[in-house]
């Protein structure tokens, strides 16, 4: 009888234990940063800036948003979008088309900097809509990302829920 009695409690925890994880893990919220909003996890805060950014503790991630003129959405494609970035620090940067759960047109590139705390993994979105254009990088430290504490997933879903905030009405 105690053996059975053991596993009913065990079986009683495994299940509380993931229906606490499972809704923690699915806990979002709508966050504004700039001209882009996401679904982001409960835990991301808006950080100071410029660029206006959002920031999870936890997990070191770290996304920022700056706004583009729309006309400059052709230049963010191709090599010479590579060539710049690589002027800019970035190395083993490559387009990674399709990795995003998107429908809208988007340029996506995933890259390697040096960040202030060391090696980071980035993750470049180039997106337009409602008028506007901006370009979001996503970034976490590679020893985050090494431990587990952030992931190419968790980011790459942020990423898919960006649209662009439509732009305020202009004053006749």
């Amino acid at each position: 009888m105690l053996p059975a009695l053991w596993r009913m409690v065990a079986v009683i925890a495994l299940v509380v234990l993931s229906t606490a994880t499972a809704s923690s893990a699915f806990a979002t919220k709508k966050a504004v940063a700039g001209a882009v909003t996401f679904d982001v996890p409960d835990d991301f805060t808006a950080a100071a800036g410029p660029p206006a950014s959002l920031h999870e503790d936890a997990t070191g991630i770290t996304i920022e948003v700056s706004e583009l003129p729309l006309q400059a959405l052709h230049e963010f494609k191709g090599t010479a979008f590579l060539e710049f970035l690589a002027s800019r620090g970035y190395t083993n940067a490559a387009y990674a088309g399709g990795a995003l759960k998107r429908t809208d047109a988007y340029t996506y590139v995933l890259a390697d900097a040096k960040g202030k705390q060391g090696p980071e993994s980035r993750f470049l979105l180039v997106l337009g809509g409602s008028g506007r254009a901006a370009i979001v990088t996503a970034y976490a430290p590679k020893s985050q990302i090494d431990a587990g504490r952030a992931s190419r997933g968790a980011i790459e879903t942020v990423l898919s829920s960006a649209s662009i905030v439509p732009a305020p009405a202009t004053k006749p």
